[in-house]
């Protein structure tokens, strides 16, 4: 973690405080540690950790290669002692889930700890593995071997933190996907990583569970909500009222698929935008219109859609987890892009590589969303079906 990071996250904690300020406070805490280790005090920051100044003697040594003495003068140097929570931390294995969805695969790492979840690490990579998909049912050989590499990357992650235990699950490219079987036995096989397809009801739930778990961190009391997940081929969507689901809504409208349906092409004139969002529509038109205080987006998609928002060089959880997007701001953003050629947009700020030429379909998704729920405005959630798949692992088997 560098200096930039750690402003970040402390300024995610106590927005109140100007990030110069925090900069300031965070440069003097590490020069009082600094001076005070020169004096020669020991310092402990508890449950952390003891930083222990020792001065080791001067030695006088023979050098054997040419019969001479030599003295090296007393050295300063410091001794840390882990704390006793700290170590008890380190020492709890990790645990891991991975999602491997139509356009991306992710994983990540948490621990479980004094009934405490941390999720502590996080890998993604944009493997389309729905390439295809739409128009021939099968993951082509190209995306095949996509998928095939960088699940070796994962499983180097596995075998290196020593992860014994994870669940993996497949969503609706498995679930469509004719080949799909054949995909899950060669990684079996071969990588020893074993892939749950769960269907759409199952994928909601774990997502919802991952959300559930994103919104104690809003200073918000949210009785009832839609959430909503717009993926790679589907999207899952879920009423939520008063502490229980009302009803779980899978849709097969997905980023990726629309693009291979539609062929599209930026840019984009307003006769297709139009064709686009009259589609979308008829897709979403058997959702029920119901009274509910927010919308609540989460995945991949909205992730990006707030990086774009905020026009965000790089991923950061706690300025986008919480952020509000507006209706009027997406369709700003919506006008922006459709002008654009893929060469504009990949030099977008805030456009992640490898999602370039699907974005727009899926802002044309919320935007019909938004209408259709007579909605100004969403809360991004950045924890989701990834997060929820861990929460689920921990749940079934008590770790």
């Amino acid at each position: 973690m560098t200096q930039k990071d750690l402003v970040e996250k402390l300024n995610y904690k106590f927005p109140e405080i100007e990030k110069g300020d925090l900069q300031f406070i965070m440069n003097l805490f590490f020069d009082i540690l600094k001076e005070e280790i020169r004096k020669g005090n020991r310092i402990e920051l508890r449950d952390f950790g003891v930083f222990i100044p020792k001065k080791t003697k001067g030695i006088i040594f023979k050098n054997p290669r040419n019969n001479r003495k030599y003295y090296i003068k007393s050295k300063s140097r410091i001794l840390f002692k882990i704390g006793k929570e700290f170590k008890k931390r380190l020492n709890t294995p990790f645990l891991a889930s991975l999602d491997l969805g139509t356009q991306s695969f992710r994983l990540c790492l948490g621990k479980n700890f004094n009934g405490n979840v941390y999720f502590l690490a996080k890998w993604k990579e944009n493997v389309r593995l729905g390439e295809g998909l739409g128009s021939q049912r099968k993951i082509s050989s190209q995306a095949f071997q996509r998928g095939i590499e960088t699940l070796k990357k994962f499983k180097e992650e596995l075998t290196k933190y020593e992860i014994l235990k994870y669940k993996a699950v497949g969503t609706e490219v498995f679930r469509k996907a004719e080949n799909a079987k054949e995909f899950v036995d060669f990684v079996k096989k071969n990588l020893g990583i074993e892939i749950e397809i769960i269907s759409p009801e199952e994928e909601a739930e774990l997502s919802l569970k991952g959300i559930l778990f994103g919104l104690k961190d809003f200073d918000l009391k949210i009785e009832n909500f839609i959430t909503i997940d717009v993926g790679g081929a589907s999207s899952e969507f879920i009423y939520f009222n008063n502490g229980k689901k009302e009803w779980i809504k899978s849709i097969d409208l997905g980023v990726v698929t629309l693009k291979e349906i539609f062929d599209l092409r930026h840019p984009l004139n307003l006769k297709l935008i139009k064709s686009l969002k009259d589609y979308i529509k008829e897709k979403i038109s058997t959702l029920p219109l119901v009274n509910f205080q927010e919308l609540i987006i989460t995945g991949g998609t909205a992730s990006l859609l707030g990086r774009l928002e905020l026009q965000l060089t790089y991923y950061n959880l706690e300025t986008l987890h919480g952020l509000r997007i507006n209706k009027e701001g997406l369709e700003r953003l919506i006008k922006k892009l459709a002008n654009f050629d893929y060469e504009r947009l990949q030099k977008i700020r805030g456009m992640e590589k490898g999602r370039e030429d699907i974005i727009l379909g899926g802002l044309l998704i919320y935007s019909v969303i938004f209408d259709h729920f007579n909605k100004e405005s969403a809360i991004l959630n950045e924890y989701g079906i990834l997060e929820g798949t861990l929460l689920s692992l921990i749940e079934d088997y008590n770790y």
